[in-house]
């Protein structure tokens, strides 16, 4: 981006080793902040800077700039850069890496940040977008205090260095979601546990009670007793229906990972076959009937394998898709015959050698299909029944966001 005399950074004979044994270190910890100052440390030693920040969103159109590796002051630290503002705000606008070779002469970046530039000593600058799926998920800084032409062997190195720091972020996210769902799932769990064990005992207290007091012969003291006790345990009642609604309460985000998760808990218990959820991606926020619709379908396609399939193994996948959201439910089994698919599904059957061995799961496989189709219709989705590669069947519906 800007020229000038310069001075070569040195590097080690492969300046990415480091950060390749250290990513894998960091992913593996499986936690965002983590992540972001682990790799970030690398950085120097990798691509040849002095030293490197990162700038990570803090709302819209704004990065705040920290986790310093080799500043001498704190100047940097918590520094905001609005989008299009310094190098970093271009970087965002732009995404797509920029540098200077004389920072505070350059004629192509505003001088917001001319005195903590000074302070720190910088000369040089680079800038990286860090980006996954279209989204910024941040920028990523480098710098020299010598006047220093980036070669492209330096822009590659942080290139997949913020490469590396997007997918430690995206896999920590992910984690954090898995996570946060088992924790609203096993919440769900222990409501139920409450409502069939300690509710249904109130209850029976409870009924106990009103029967005792019904006795025509009992002394005053004795009812009077008997109706505070009453009392109590629709005190406790209404405590414990308070926790239950506490304990089920879900986040909307997570709502569905839950409902997916509980189903095929449940069906693991009932068939013995293990089933799996996994979130292939970040989703948006569905409208409650959306999400409870996926649920269903869901449900629904797990019977079907329950019953006809003789599957060995499900795995449930939930992932953004299409301005939607598609869950699919792939099984092992022995596969479906086309021509129920596409009856079902209201497609054409296949033809030819690619159609499938033929193996009909009968009437009431094509009823559950059909009946799932038709609810996913009357809210804009759709559903597809596939073959799998080694035989199993697919079930993938979809749902506008």
């Amino acid at each position: 981006m800007s020229g000038g005399q310069a001075h070569p950074p040195t590097f080690r004979a492969d300046p990415l080793a480091a950060l390749r044994k250290k990513y894998t270190e960091i992913v593996a910890s499986l936690d965002r902040d983590t992540a972001i100052r682990g790799l970030v440390t690398t950085v120097p030693g990798a691509t040849g800077v002095d030293v490197a920040w990162v700038g990570l969103p803090a709302e819209a159109d704004v990065l705040a700039l920290g986790n310093p590796v080799n500043l001498e002051t704190d100047v940097l630290r918590g520094l905001v850069v609005p989008r299009g503002v310094g190098l970093g705000g271009l970087v965002m606008a732009a995404r797509r890496p920029m540098w200077v070779s004389d920072y505070l002469g350059a004629q192509e970046i505003t001088h917001d940040f001319a005195w903590h530039v000074s302070q720190e000593r910088i000369v040089s600058m680079i800038a990286v977008p860090v980006v996954s799926d279209g989204r910024l998920l941040g920028v990523l800084y480098g710098a020299n205090r010598q006047k220093t032409e980036y070669s492209d062997v330096m822009v590659g190195g942080l290139e997949t260095a913020a490469s590396a720091l997007a997918t430690a972020q995206i896999v920590a996210e992910r984690a954090r979601h898995a996570a946060e769902v088992a924790v609203h799932e096993e919440r769900h769990r222990l409501a139920l546990e409450l409502h069939d064990g300690v509710g249904a005992m109130l209850f029976t207290i409870g009924a106990g009670i009103r029967t005792l007091s019904a006795e025509p012969d009992l002394e005053a003291g004795v009812r009077s007793r008997l109706a505070t006790l009453e009392a109590q345990t629709a005190q406790a009642a209404a405590a414990l229906r308070g926790s239950m609604r506490v304990l089920s309460t879900t986040p909307r985000r997570l709502a569905l990972g839950v409902a997916l998760r509980e189903h095929c808990r449940a069906f693991s218990e009932r068939t013995g076959v293990p089933a799996r959820v996994l979130t292939l991606t970040a989703l948006p926020d569905l409208p409650a009937a959306s999400a409870q619709t996926l649920v269903d379908v869901t449900r629904e396609a797990l019977v079907n394998v329950e019953k006809h399939a003789r599957a060995s193994s499900v795995v449930v996948s939930v992932f953004a898709m299409a301005d939607g959201v598609a869950v699919a439910v792939s099984d092992d089994g022995l596969g479906i015959d086309p021509s129920v698919a596409a009856a079902a599904t209201g497609a054409e059957p296949a033809t030819g050698p690619d159609a499938g061995p033929g193996m009909g799961h009968g009437r009431g496989l094509g009823l559950g299909l059909a009946s799932m189709t038709e609810r996913l219709g009357r809210v804009g989705g759709t559903l597809k029944i596939e073959q799998n590669e080694d035989g199993g069947t697919t079930v993938r519906a979809w749902l506008p966001a």
